[in-house]
């Protein structure tokens, strides 16, 4: 090999010697910082915020159902209707407006034309009339006190039927604006839940960051007998509500 071949020979040794080591300087360079990287990634605080808010219902549904039996198709409806129209007259005495009740149609039942009726002709009371008031309305203190006046219509007669949807003695009592309270009760899960990283940050001297992650997590509405009213069709029964939610946060701490 003549000495020109050796030095381009060796030159060449000497360039790939170089790039390699710059590689590996690179490519240390990188993971140093995919590493530091990660370290500060896994630098955070997962915490939950509990907001309580005790609100009032702000709508009342209350059904008064009627019931009558007789032998006399003609007699029945005559009382069912009577009975009806004295119920009217209760709840326009208590204060209530006359959009705010509504009248649904009388049912008849017939026990003798029943398919399955087992009846051979001496049933008693053979017709059932059964009819209904619903008021639907803001006012829900004046629904809680015309409820404690229903003698009224049994003094005078009128027998409220118990045995349908839980009967008169349980109004439904709404909240409708719970959505309009949603955003000021996350914010203030939000803000207890930050007041809780910073606690645990201050032990590690560090301080709480942006938010993560976040979890909306559980927002249920309570009676003030503790009964559970968030599903839809779960006992609305008492006026006085307590909205409880509990969300998940993740912070970074700096």
């Amino acid at each position: 090999m003549t000495s020109a071949e050796n030095r381009t020979v060796t030159l060449a040794i000497t360039i790939v010697g170089i790039c390699l080591l710059l590689g590996l300087t690179v490519g240390g360079y990188f993971i140093g910082k995919g590493g530091t990287r990660f370290k500060s990634d896994a630098r955070t605080v997962t915490v939950k915020g509990l907001v309580e808010k005790e609100v009032k219902a702000d709508q009342a549904v209350w059904m008064l159902h009627f019931r009558r039996a007789s032998e006399d198709l003609k007699d029945v409806h005559e009382k069912i209707r009577s009975d009806r129209e004295a119920g009217i007259a209760f709840l326009k005495n208590q204060g209530f407006k006359d959009e705010e009740i509504a009248r649904h149609p009388s049912r008849t039942i017939d026990k003798l034309a029943r398919e399955y009726s087992q009846a051979q002709g001496n049933e008693r009371l053979r017709y059932i009339v059964t009819s209904s008031l619903m008021v639907t309305t803001a006012n829900v203190d004046l629904v809680t006190k015309a409820l404690g006046a229903t003698e009224e219509l049994l003094k005078s007669g009128v027998l409220l039927d118990g045995q349908r949807e839980e009967g008169t003695a349980n109004p439904r009592y709404i909240l409708t604006t719970f959505n309009a309270l949603r955003p000021q009760l996350l914010a203030e899960a939000t803000k207890n839940a930050r007041a809780t990283a910073q606690q645990f940050a201050s032990d590690s001297d560090a301080r709480v960051g942006r938010i993560r992650s976040a979890n909306q997590g559980m927002i249920q509405i309570f009676g003030t007998n503790g009964n559970d009213e968030s599903a839809p069709y779960s006992p609305t029964s008492t006026p006085s509500k307590k909205i409880r939610v509990v969300s998940t946060f993740e912070f970074e701490l700096d």
